[in-house]
């Protein structure tokens, strides 16, 4: 009489199989996460860019040629020219708002003359972390002598260059 072999996979190949699936699991993990938050980030950056540049548009729209508005000091300006058209959930300080889709609008310092240049920082996901600048705070120039919006520092416009996609380098830093 002939035995037949059964075939069948122990408790030990399973155990190994589970311990090799954990282990590339725990390599992975931390690096999707990291590249799915530098995505995300870079995003939001393009979301606060194309968002100050509406902004822009619909004050020109209400309120005429931007070189024409009158500016007596930066909190004006920028309450007056852009903080209507930013969809305001909640007002923090004169020179600081943040709208309802989380971003912090915070608006710093000015040129007067002999252009009106108005700075203006965006943390882009509010008081959630990381805030560092350069990570998810970048800063825009909004430049009412020629009503365009133009990303402000270097790293903010190397995103911009590089399609609101972070590079290692930019990450890293």
């Amino acid at each position: 009489m002939f035995f037949k072999k059964l075939k069948a996979i122990s408790y030990v190949e399973v155990l190994l199989t589970l311990v090799i699936v954990g282990v590339i699991s725990s390599l992975a993990i931390p690096a999707l996460k990291k590249y799915s938050q530098r995505e995300e980030l870079g995003r939001q950056a393009q979301k606060a860019y194309l968002t100050l540049n509406e902004a822009m548009d619909m004050s020109i729209i209400d309120n005429g040629p931007a070189y024409k508005w009158k500016h007596t000091n930066i909190s004006n300006s920028f309450n007056k020219y852009l903080v209507p058209y930013l969809k305001v959930a909640r007002t923090i300080s004169t020179s600081q708002v943040l709208t309802k889709d989380n971003m912090k609008f915070s608006s710093y310092t000015a040129q007067i003359s002999p252009k009106v240049v108005l700075n203006v920082t965006v943390d882009v996901n509010g008081d959630k972390g990381p805030n560092k600048s350069g990570k998810d705070i970048f800063t825009f120039g909004v430049d009412f002598a020629e009503g365009k919006v133009t990303p402000n520092n270097d790293v903010t416009r190397k995103l911009f260059e590089n399609n609101w996609k972070f590079t290692d380098e930019m990450w890293n830093k």
